[in-house]
Parts: structure tokens; C-alpha cells; sequence
């Protein structure tokens, strides 16, 4: 299988050499690595144009009009679609991937025949641990079916029919419902775990939770589901802010009549599917 690769960075001096040698040294080859350069004000630009210098298939870009700004969301999507429309249009499996994510060497050979056996699963990954003093434990997540935002790959046939990416805040839990919506399947392979050298939303953590309150409402979450996620938040974090946060998050997007992210098809399928998920942890739903 052909795959292609796209990354988006911001100031990774510290991590993206690390990234890709663990992606140029796989089992299984990759098609094309594209590097996307968001705004970086560190050393970023001149590591990737070293590495293109080095391998000849990745390529560096630096994205016209960028502000030196880091966002989760719109401007990772932005970037990874600037990437896309500049990289090799034949492929088979296409990835968005972090630039502090370290790869096991097999990680792509595994992921060809997880696809391979299954032609209804649309998007795939493994795992991620991140660094706890000097061990590498296996991040706490609130959904372990959710295929994180830093390990994307999805088949191509399926990329189209959800027609790609959204450039927007909560894009990486939009893909997954559109994906189910489209009776395609999801998939987390937990026994293959990649390592992440920077904790998830730490340059947003002031905000985080806030913004997640805010997703729970672009998906189309009601009150109930708004509730529950918040709850979650906080026993993950063990602290009550993240569900205060959270909920001033939802009511804020709420209160202005922010526009959704969902169609009422989409929103009435999450709702049902999150409902699901809840009846059946508690023995309910089958």
C-alpha cells in the first residue's frame, strides 16, 4: 500500500528530527512525508529543510500567510490541507500526524495489515504513552476507542467520503462520526503504542477545557451529553475545574448561537451513538 504522510509543525525544534527518523526508518516504506510549516519561530524551518536535503521522499513546506499563532483545531486542519494540496495524489492510506509523535518501526506494516484484513475499517492508529518521570506509561484518555488526533490514518476511499478534514476546532471527533455514519468502522489497535514527547494540549492548557465544552456543543451534544462528558473531565483530571470549565464552554457557544458543525442527520447519529456507548457500559444497550 501506497500511504502518504502529512505533518504539521510549530516550533518542534526540540521533537521533529526524533518524528522522522522514526517515519523515514519503518518496515514498510513510506510514499511521501510532507512536513508543513506553520509559523514556526524557533529553528523548525531549517531542521525540515536539512531532512529534505536528506531523504528523498519528504518534503518541507512552509505555509504562505502563517501566523506565528499556535491553535488546536482550525489552524492544524489549515496546515494539513495546505500539505495535502502540494503532496502526491496516489495513494492508499493517507495519515495526519503529529510532529512530537515517536513511532515503533513496525507501526506502518502493522497498520497495512490491519486495513488489509478488514476492508471496512476507515481509519486506524495504536496508542499513545507519554513520559511520567523515566518510565513511559500509556495515556489516560476519556475515550480509549477514540483514535487520537496525532495518529491519523485513514483509507483513502473513506478520506473522500467524508470529504476530508474540517477546519475547525473538534475536526478529530467530526471524522469519526461522519466515518460511522457512513457504516465504516473505527479502529485502536492497543498493543502497538508510539511514544509522545509532549503532553496533549499543553500549550492550550489554560483554555482547554473550555474549548472542550465548546466542541461538545459544535457536535450537537445536549445538555444530558454535555453533563456527562464534564463529569468525565473531571475524574480523569481528578480536580472539579475541568467540569465547570466545560460547561461554561457549552453554555457560552450555546448562549451565542454558535453554528454547528453537524447537520440535524449528524447530530440526531452522535447523540444516538454517544447514548449507545453510555446504556451499553452500564449493561443497558447490547
Amino acid at each position: 500500500m501506497k500511504i502518504l504522510v502529512i505533518i504539521p509543525v510549530f516550533n518542534e525544534e526540540k521533537n521533529l528530527e526524533k518524528c522522522i527518523n522514526s517515519f523515514i526508518n519503518q518496515t514498510h516504506k513510506l510514499s511521501q512525508i510532507t512536513i508543513v510549516d506553520d509559523g514556526s519561530t524557533d529553528s523548525t524551518p531549517q531542521i525540515g529543510q536539512k531532512l529534505q536535503k536528506s531523504y528523498n521522499n519528504l518534503q518541507f513546506l512552509k505555509k504562505k500567510d502563517s501566523k506565528s499563532i499556535a491553535r488546536p483545531g482550525k489552524k492544524i486542519i489549515q496546515a494539513f490541507n495546505y500539505g495535502l494540496n502540494k503532496s502526491i495524489k496516489n495513494f492508499d492510506l493517507i495519515g495526519k500526524f503529529d510532529a512530537d509523535i515517536e513511532l515503533p518501526k513496525n507501526y506502518f506494516e502493522q497498520m497495512v495489515n490491519i486495513f488489509s484484513k478488514n476492508k471496512n475499517i476507515g481509519l486506524a492508529s495504536g496508542i499513545l504513552s507519554i513520559k511520567k518521570e523515566e518510565t513511559w506509561e500509556v495515556e489516560n484518555i476519556y475515550n480509549k476507542d477514540h483514535v487520537r488526533g496525532g495518529l491519523k490514518l485513514y483509507d483513502r476511499l473513506t478520506f473522500n467520503q467524508i470529504d476530508g478534514l474540517t477546519e475547525s476546532m473538534g475536526w478529530d471527533t467530526l471524522d469519526e462520526m461522519k466515518i460511522l455514519l457512513n457504516k465504516k468502522q473505527t479502529f485502536v489497535d492497543h498493543s502497538i503504542i508510539c511514544k509522545q514527547h509532549r503532553l496533549t494540549g499543553e500549550r492550550y492548557n489554560k483554555k482547554r477545557f473550555i474549548k472542550q465544552g465548546r466542541v461538545m456543543y459544535l457536535l450537537g451534544y445536549d445538555i444530558f451529553l454535555c453533563l456527562i462528558g464534564s463529569i468525565k473531565f473531571s475524574i480523569t483530571e481528578k480536580s472539579l475545574s475541568p467540569f465547570f470549565d466545560s460547561i461554561y464552554g457549552y453554555f457560552n457557544s450555546l448562549n451565542k448561537k454558535e453554528k454547528k458543525l453537524v447537520n440535524n442527520n449528524l447530530s440526531k447519529f452522535v447523540r444516538s451513538y454517544r447514548y449507545q456507548k453510555i446504556f451499553k457500559k452500564f449493561g443497558i444497550y447490547n
